[in-house]
């Protein structure tokens, strides 16, 4: 019994003491598994990169673009643009010049005299919807290119204006002396030619007679005027 005690006794102080031990190293152990574990789990740090922006390459020309530097384009060739003398347009030069020198040659008058009252026939036939080789033949039979032509009846210059009956349109161009100026003659006379045109529904020779004061008379002075008007024309195309 004795001894079967003893024995008791031992193997209760070595468990004891085993137990002992056990519960002592636990915790070392279970720290030690607990930091391998967060070793193993520990995931090395990431190091952010750093992108470097993104450089959009330039669209490629198109090929029809221009170059850079194109060439320097050709210059056109200056164009002399001096006046002409004679202050009349280039298309009706070649009038000008025909009509001046027929009526030199056949009304014997200088060709400066011939040249302004064909220039501003030309002027007055664009601005009164005349043609300017009228205008002329109706100079031609009133008063042979006489500036200073007066009448018995008191009509006066180039295309014999009488002052009483338009008496308004002599006032404009600064009274009767002014009907001696070529051009404020011609502008008055072709004026007046126009109205009477109008009047008359575009007829021509009932215009002329009334411009003449012959209408409702037997008068030719139409026909010198037309028969005029035709040489002039003829004149204008040949030269």
């Amino acid at each position: 019994m004795v001894v079967a005690e003893i024995a008791e006794e031992r193997f209760s102080q070595a468990l004891k003491s085993g137990l002992l031990c056990a519960v002592m190293l636990m915790p070392a152990a279970v720290w030690a598994d607990q930091v391998t574990g967060q070793n193993e789990n520990k995931q090395p740090a990431q190091v952010a990169m750093v992108t470097p922006p993104t450089i959009e390459a330039p669209a490629p020309a198109p090929a029809s673009a221009a170059p850079a530097n194109p060439a320097p384009a050709a210059t056109a060739p200056a164009i002399d643009s001096k006046p002409d003398p004679t202050g009349v347009e280039p298309v009706q030069q070649s009038k000008l010049t025909n009509l001046s020198r027929h009526i030199q040659s056949k009304y014997g008058i200088s060709e400066q005299k011939a040249t302004n009252i064909v220039r501003q026939a030309i002027d007055n036939g664009s601005r009164h919807q005349l043609e300017p080789e009228l205008i002329l033949a109706i100079i031609a039979v009133e008063s042979m290119f006489r500036e200073r032509a007066v009448s018995r009846v008191g009509a006066r210059g180039l295309m014999q204006v009488m002052p009483g009956p338009h008496r308004e349109k002599v006032k404009e161009i600064g009274g009767s002396r002014a009907l001696f100026d070529p051009a404020k003659n011609i502008h008055t006379g072709s004026k007046i030619l126009t109205i009477y045109l109008n009047n008359h529904s575009g007829n021509l020779r009932r215009a002329l007679l009334n411009y003449n004061g012959s209408l409702g008379t037997r008068s030719s002075y139409a026909d010198r005027v037309m028969r005029i008007y035709r040489d002039l024309q003829r004149a204008t195309t040949t030269g």
